[in-house]
């Protein structure tokens, strides 16, 4: 095991690459920020990443930046678990090939690059961006944009307060709140926001879509051969293009081609599928 300590007053910002292992990083330190490298295996390979591993301190503008770069073709074979214990608000860009990253607490802006293993993030209060091959990305709350890509993983999110877009191949895309506008697609997966402040927009193939609350702006899904589904916030207005060709279409609401009057707030609806059943419903 190796550990080595800094003092960092200002402003953090942590650099790491691994290729495989893991890398767990806990926001919360006053002042310091602690890196700690163990071996996850019993190899020569292991033990020599942790000695020859890069950690460094430099000031970068009115802060400081940790480097830490456990990599190399010499160690093909190894696995290495990256611990960090950092300020609150510290800035994260990590690249991994098949590490686990997982962050707890309180972190600022992160950028993530990952494999095949997991993203998984409690708060978030700059802008998340995210791009995993096959690992599943989970964070909690999101302040600024997020910007999540994966191709086969799946992508559960709390809340973002910006702009959201986020892209999966086969995975399930979750959100429980959008205070944004938000763009979503995804081909085989499915897609479930439970309430969207403002516009939204989502693609699939064959995945089906759920807005369980819509409150105003433009909404506009499209699927080949999934269900759309979508509930309007109560004293919102609706204005409704609901087309499926061979699947039904069935609303709650009462339904008009002519533009709303008055100030409440207004939803204006684009639905198509191929073969997919589209309802619209009171939130």
């Amino acid at each position: 095991m190796r550990t080595e300590t800094f003092s960092t007053p200002g402003r953090v910002r942590l650099d790491i690459r691994l290729g495989a292992g893991e890398i767990r990083l806990e926001s919360g330190a006053d002042g310091e920020t602690t890196v700690t490298l163990e071996p996850l295996r019993d190899n020569e390979g292991s033990r020599a990443a942790v000695e020859d591993a890069r950690v460094d301190l430099r000031e970068r503008g009115d802060g400081y930046e940790v480097v830490v770069d456990v990599r190399g073709p010499r160690f093909s074979s190894s696995e290495v678990l990256v611990e960090v214990r950092c300020p609150a608000g510290s800035d994260v860009k990590a690249k991994s090939g098949s590490a686990d990253v997982e962050g707890s607490g309180r972190f600022g802006a992160i950028e993530i690059e990952s494999g095949s293993g997991d993203v998984q993030f409690g708060e978030v209060s700059g802008d998340a961006k995210v791009n995993a091959a096959s690992g599943d990305v989970q964070i909690g709350q999101v302040t600024g944009e997020a910007r999540i890509n994966t191709a086969s993983g799946d992508v559960q999110l709390g809340s973002i307060d910006g702009h959201g877009k986020l892209n999966s191949a086969s995975g399930d895309v979750m959100l429980r709140r959008a205070g944004g506008a938000l763009e979503v697609n995804s081909a085989s997966g499915s897609v479930a926001v439970g309430e969207a402040a403002e516009s939204v927009s989502v693609n699939t193939a064959s995945g089906d879509q759920a807005i369980n609350a819509v409150v105003q702006g433009k909404v506009a899904l499209k699927s080949a051969s999934g269900d759309l589904k979508i509930g309007i916030r109560a004293g919102s207005t609706l204005w409704v293009d609901a087309r499926s060709r061979s699947g039904e279409v069935r609303s709650e609401l009462p339904v008009s081609d002519l533009p709303p009057e008055g100030d409440a707030p207004h939803v204006e609806l684009r639905a198509n599928t191929m073969s997919g059943d589209i309802t619209v419903v009171r939130a």
